[in-house]
């Protein structure tokens, strides 16, 4: 990836979006249930177990895999993405996106495409995306003191004091980001850049 500064701007769907709502992409089946419904818009129930069941490439009986599936969507996913406010739905009436979701969709498939299902957990965390933020909106490295200090006064996550921000994004957050190539951290000068090519303005 290009080492380049990202620069923030509009375009970024991270933007105006608190850092709690990008919790709920937290789980690869969320991702592949709006991925599916950014390209159908409307899904019965019975459709959309379908499509994830395909897309996650499920093998076994394949009752056995719908039913697996339908409980998980009914009891588990459905009722989190409605409770954020990206999709309507009913056993009935189907699955929908609403009209105006607080995260842009396509920020879903960007994520799985680039980085792998199975990375998309470290990308969901409050504190990681607040962190995004920060270097979304800058044209220029930020120290880890400022990141910091920036993250420890916005009250992100279970982030404290200045001190004990610096040593959680030192050894935890911004290694695992630099591991999956979304930004640069610089352990001597310590100085933080996002890379150009971070696909968050899907």
């Amino acid at each position: 990836m290009s080492s380049d500064v990202h620069h923030g701007g509009d375009r970024s769907p991270l933007n105006n979006v608190s850092a709690e709502r990008y919790e709920i992409l937290g789980h690869p089946r969320r991702l592949h249930l709006l991925e599916t419904l950014d390209e159908r818009s409307h899904l019965s129930l019975a459709e959309l177990t379908t499509e994830l069941i395909d897309r996650e490439g499920i093998d076994g009986p394949v009752g056995k895999a719908r039913h697996e599936v339908r409980i998980d969507l009914v009891h588990n996913h459905l009722p989190r993405l409605a409770e954020f406010g990206l999709v309507d739905w009913s056993i009935e009436d189907g699955v929908e996106l609403v009209e105006e979701p607080p995260i842009r969709t396509g920020v879903a498939g960007a994520l799985i495409e680039e980085y792998g299902a199975e990375s998309v957990d470290r990308l969901s965390d409050p504190v990681r995306i607040r962190l995004l933020q920060k270097l979304d909106s800058s044209d220029r490295p930020i120290s880890l003191e400022q990141l910091a200090s920036a993250l420890a006064g916005h009250g992100t996550g279970s982030l404290g004091d200045t001190t004990e921000s610096k040593i959680a994004l030192h050894h935890n957050h911004l290694p695992a980001l630099a591991d999956l190539g979304i930004l640069e951290y610089d352990r001597e000068s310590e100085l933080v850049s996002l890379f150009e090519d971070v696909p968050f303005d899907a």
